[in-house]
């Protein structure tokens, strides 16, 4: 069974000060109580979580008495790490020499190169037991943070092998503990950013209501998100009837080409795509009421129901 090691709270932790002053000891206890609920929630996944082997302040049997079991690191396993930077060396280098004692060690690649991950996948498809990195990996962590675990668990998830994640909907929450903690999630973060399943371009729309696993490794709710339709520049009248749709309304075909020129001129003044609520007003600034007819709202593909919405390429 492959196991999952995340090093976040060791590499924060790096970064708060010496518990000396009050200020001091009440961020390391916040930082021990929040710890607690990164801990559960990982755990409850199925990560297995690392945690600092110092802890100095106070607060600090808030996160041994959440734990559950006994941290990454503790045992057999030896932690092979900062080597191996380049694919093309795995093959021919790495695997070979650790391949005999693959169930004992603990693989954490650098991400200098930019193929932690990769590496971490290709690890264990070779039959390595154990890695270890953080959840949003180098870029939110940095280089020294190794793979990016959640990326790992779904490329192997997207090739067949069960990663043993149970609960990869709730990375949400993951990412807004992240946030909580002062990272940056960018929204279009890969598995993580909140608009990764949002799309804006006609064809694009059209294409995935026909066949979304054409576009998307995964579908949404695997990672606990839902697609989202978006108006904008790039729009064309499939995403317009689809986005009312969705909004519980129904555009009369005729008017679609005179609210598509509308909802173009005001993204490119704001530089930027339509927000929901613009969307709606526009809609009824060019229509009247009594115009715009109700539609369910389960449609479209966006909850993984079948659309019923006719839709063409536009």
């Amino acid at each position: 069974m492959p196991q999952f090691v995340d090093r976040t709270l060791c590499l924060l932790y790096r970064a708060l000060p010496q518990a000396c002053t009050r200020e001091e000891r009440q961020r390391a206890d916040a930082f021990a109580l929040w710890s607690g609920e990164w801990i559960d929630l990982l755990h409850h996944m199925g990560f297995v979580v690392e945690l600092p082997p110092d802890l100095q302040f106070a607060a600090a049997g808030v996160i041994a008495r959440r734990a559950g079991k006994r941290p990454a690191g503790h045992g057999s396993w030896a932690r092979l790490s900062g080597c191996c930077d380049a694919l093309y060396s795995f093959e021919t280098d790495l695997w070979p020499r650790f391949a005999a004692i693959k169930e004992s060690i603990e693989f954490c690649p650098g991400d200098q190169a930019g193929c932690a991950t990769a590496l971490a996948v290709l690890w264990l498809r070779k039959g390595g037991l154990r890695v270890a990195g953080c959840i949003g990996g180098s870029a939110l962590h940095g280089p020294e943070a190794g793979p990016a675990l959640e990326e790992a668990a779904l490329s192997l998830l997207a090739q067949g092998i069960d990663p043993e994640i149970a609960h990869l909907d709730k990375l949400p929450k993951a990412a807004a503990l992240l946030r909580e903690a002062g990272l940056d999630v960018p929204a279009h973060k890969s598995v993580l950013g909140i608009d990764i399943f949002a799309v804006e371009s006609g064809i694009h729309v059209d294409g995935i209501v026909k066949k979304p696993e054409l576009y998307e490794p995964y579908p949404p709710g695997v990672v606990g998100l839902e697609r989202q339709i978006v108006v904008g520049k790039h729009s064309g009248r499939v995403s317009l009837r689809l986005k009312a749709a969705q909004m519980g309304l129904s555009l009369p075909r005729e008017a679609e080409e005179h609210m598509l020129a509308q909802v173009h001129k005001l993204a490119e003044e704001q530089q930027c795509s339509l927000t929901d609520a613009q969307f709606h007003d526009l809609c009824h600034m060019c229509h009247p009421p009594e115009s715009l007819s109700s539609a369910r709202t389960d449609c479209c593909g966006l909850s993984g129901a079948t659309a019923f919405v006719e839709v063409d390429h536009a």
